[in-house]
């Protein structure tokens, strides 16, 4: 019988989710992995099968429990009071001091270098998102807020487009202070 467990998978899960985030898949070493979550070699081998195994796991981590809130809003209020929202947690959010980006987006510039199934998981969450804002949108035209003459797909696109331009000026000290701009610029278009 093998010895108990003594660690709390989800601590462990979280903490390779943080050494990820900060330092990128490709960046980060087995060793790094092994140093910050306090697993062996061999547990974490055993736990996660290996790097891809734990990437994933963190990814999904991430999906759920950090990122989630935010797609919560829309999933809540599938409206333009959703949609508002949802655009001033992530502009703010991303102006922030101590804003380090997006786990999934700092992904999606390098699917290259992570395996197709994290590749996969990263496409599935942008495709996601745009999905609940387009039922957003959906819905907010068929409540008047919106005309009925704009393609909510191209809306809900354009929104996407948006944020993944704010997570990267989020990134960039200099340009942190014009991303509330952004959001009478996004709401222009969509009202407009």
């Amino acid at each position: 019988m093998g010895r108990p467990k003594t660690y709390s998978r989800d601590a462990v899960i979280e903490k390779a989710m943080g050494v990820f985030w900060q330092n990128g898949y490709k960046a980060t070493s087995v060793s790094d992995l092994v140093r910050e979550t306090g697993l062996n070699t061999a547990s974490m081998y055993k736990e996660f099968g290996d790097k891809d195994g734990l990437f994933s796991e963190a990814l999904e981590h991430y999906r759920l429990h950090v990122i989630g809130p935010r797609y919560q809003i829309l999933r809540d209020n599938p409206n333009m009071s959703g949609i508002e929202l949802f655009l001033g947690n992530v502009l703010q959010g991303a102006s922030k001091s101590e804003y380090k980006g997006c786990l999934m987006m700092n992904h999606l510039a390098q699917k290259h270098v992570i395996n197709p199934d994290a590749a996969d998981q990263v496409g599935a969450f942008c495709q996601e998102i745009e999905s609940l804002l387009e039922n957003a949108l959906r819905n907010a035209q068929a409540e008047g807020d919106i005309a009925p003459d704009k393609d909510v797909q191209k809306l809900a696109s354009f929104i996407v487009f948006c944020v993944h331009g704010a997570v990267l000026y989020g990134r960039h000290d200099s340009k942190k202070s014009v991303i509330p701009n952004f959001y009478d610029m996004i709401m222009r278009e969509l009202l407009s």
